[in-house]
């Protein structure tokens, strides 16, 4: 009777981690023209992600986001920055693709909850097109949409350091649209 009931809490447990993961598949847009759209929000707190000179700061990205490569590149993101931002005439992210901090799957930092409407949060490593390797955040909210913070690595600053050296935090929230960005 013990094995049965094992096999049976087994079976329940499986059938409940599948359904999460196809939960999960609405997030997905390989195979299509959909992208997760949006803009990076702007707050006062937001810096390193534009030049001086760069007004306003308003950044555009395009996220496509692979639910089934979680572990290791769930997706590549774009922005549309090439002529004003920190990477000129280049975007400084272009069809970067994210790579997952595959460690963390395995830390108890996988499990990081931060606020509500959140159903998993995903760290990821992405390349900038000549800023280094940034830190992300990618978060896969309750209302369908994706919401990427991104930390930008830099040297401590002194009083003179430029806004576009200044070590730099940006949160994106995107949107899903079936016909992809406009960029």
């Amino acid at each position: 009777m013990r094995g049965r009931y094992r096999v049976l809490l087994g079976a329940l447990a499986s059938w409940l981690a599948s359904i999460g993961c196809r939960d999960l598949e609405r997030f997905d847009t390989t195979g299509d023209d959909a992208a997760y759209c949006g803009q990076i929000v702007q707050a006062p707190f937001q810096t390193g992600f534009l030049p001086d000179s760069a007004e306003p700061p308003v950044i555009g990205m395009r996220l496509e986001f692979d639910i089934h490569s979680l572990g290791s590149y769930p997706g590549r993101i774009a922005t549309d920055d090439g002529a004003q931002g920190l990477c000129a005439p280049q975007p400084l992210f272009d069809e970067q693709r994210l790579r997952a901090v595959t460690e963390a799957f395995h830390d108890p930092i996988s499990m990081l909850e931060f606020g509500d409407g959140r159903e998993r949060n995903i760290l990821a490593w992405v390349d900038s097109s000549c800023r280094g390797t940034f830190l992300g955040v990618v978060s896969l909210m309750r209302d369908d949409s994706i919401e990427l913070r991104l930390f930008k690595p830099a040297p401590e600053p002194d009083p003179n350091t430029q806004r576009e050296d200044l070590p730099g935090f940006a949160e994106f929230r995107l949107q899903r649209n079936d016909e992809g960005c406009s960029f």
